[in-house]
């Protein structure tokens, strides 16, 4: 569900995005220009929610890569907690930044996550119906992170670095669907194409 709170809503301009990757290279908004882009920012380390955002991104890159759409990662915890925890196990083939101090995820309008983004009636069945998941396969929790949890967002931006799509997360479990990012990116690229 698309967002218009915040620094910018549909057809607004993009606020500055200039971070680092786990090798200190630096990356803005202009290392992807003339693609559409999809920027996500992710939630803390041991998010569940997140995690199964981050392997349906990974099985829908086929698609992304035939739009000419470029990925990004944003995430505030240091990439050993991150591979150790949300991407363990993960080849993710996207470009993953970092923003230790959050200022990113402040100017593009994610705060932290507030007491009622713990309390909803959906994150609580969406958590149950994850933790089940998760023992079905054996698989182990992945704990948890220290700090603030930080919300998380996601997206489309056209090669005019307009927002294409907008959504903030106020919760760990609302995500938007793969299928609207995806609706999102072929816009972008059908207006690229068009000129």
């Amino acid at each position: 569900m698309a967002s218009l709170l915040g620094p910018g809503g549909v057809g607004a301009h993009a606020p500055v995005l200039d971070l680092s990757t786990a090798a200190g290279e630096r990356r803005t908004l202009e290392h992807f220009k003339d693609r559409p882009l999809l920027v996500t920012f992710l939630g803390p380390a041991h998010c569940l929610f997140c995690r199964a955002h981050v392997i349906r991104l990974i099985q829908a890159k086929d698609e992304i890569e035939r739009l000419g759409a470029s990925v990004i990662l944003v995430a505030y915890h240091d990439p050993e907690l991150l591979t150790t925890k949300m991407l363990h196990d993960l080849d993710v083939p996207y470009s993953l930044l970092l923003d230790p101090t959050k200022t990113t995820y402040e100017r593009w309008g994610l705060g932290p996550v507030k007491l009622w983004g713990f309390v909803t009636p959906p994150l609580f069945w969406n958590s149950a119906m994850i933790m089940i998941q998760t023992m079905r396969r054996g698989e182990k929790s992945l704990g948890s992170s220290p700090g603030a949890p930080q919300r998380g967002g996601d997206f489309v931006l056209n090669c005019g670095r307009k927002f294409e799509f907008v959504n903030r997360m106020y919760s760990f479990h609302d995500r938007p669907k793969l299928e609207d990012l995806l609706t999102a990116l072929r816009r972008c690229s059908e207006q690229k194409r068009r000129g």
